[in-house]
């Protein structure tokens, strides 16, 4: 990502063109952002319709570095999230959105989880690596991809939080993080800036 680009906002001179393509930007963000905030919402609903629908067709999502492609496989990975978790509570706090055409974009979301597996409440923080994919007039995620900070028992938050194996899942070995000791969200995201 070109950071200095990416804070330095357009320049609007007032012509019905940069006027128009200043609002356009500022349209497509937003329904980005709805785009993550419905995302969040349809996985702590088990609403599993309106999860598929925040996809394109062959939209992925990749954990562990492991991809889900396409709806299929989609449908089968949430619901089987859904199944294995009592209760969930996803908190998205911040969006870097770079628009890349009129059609594609790019973006960076970090959040936090509450989640109940069993008897175990889970607290986690996370990032999203996005690709964003206008399809019939609506953005979709073309890839999502999730990286961990930690992933541990809540009654084990200060006993882990220092430590690089913050990856902690009951019935598990604890594990490497996936940032900032390993690849970024950022190395990702400036990776594809550049191609």
């Amino acid at each position: 990502m070109d950071y200095a680009h990416q804070t330095t906002p357009p320049v609007v001179t007032g012509t019905a063109d940069s006027l128009a393509s200043a609002v356009q930007l500022l349209l497509d963000q937003s329904a980005i952002r709805d785009l993550v905030a419905i995302y969040s919402i349809a996985c702590d609903d088990n609403d599993i319709e309106a999860l598929l629908e925040c996809f394109a067709p062959q939209g992925s999502f990749v954990i562990n570095g492991t991809p889900v492609v396409g709806r299929d496989a989609l449908r089968t990975f949430y619901i089987g999230n859904m199944d294995r978790y009592t209760t969930s509570l996803h908190v998205t706090h911040t969006h870097v959105i770079q628009i890349n055409g009129a059609d594609r974009a790019t973006g960076v979301v970090t959040g936090h989880a509450e989640l109940a597996l069993g008897e175990t409440l889970m607290m986690a923080a996370y990032r999203y690596a996005d690709r964003y994919a206008k399809t019939a007039g609506r953005w979709v995620f073309g890839e999502r991809i999730l990286r961990f900070m930690y992933a541990v028992p809540f009654d084990e938050m200060g006993r882990s939080f220092t430590s690089p194996l913050r990856m902690r899942w009951p019935g598990t070995d604890p594990a490497p993080a996936d940032f900032p000791e390993t690849l970024s969200t950022w190395d990702t995201y400036r990776s594809w800036s550049s191609t």
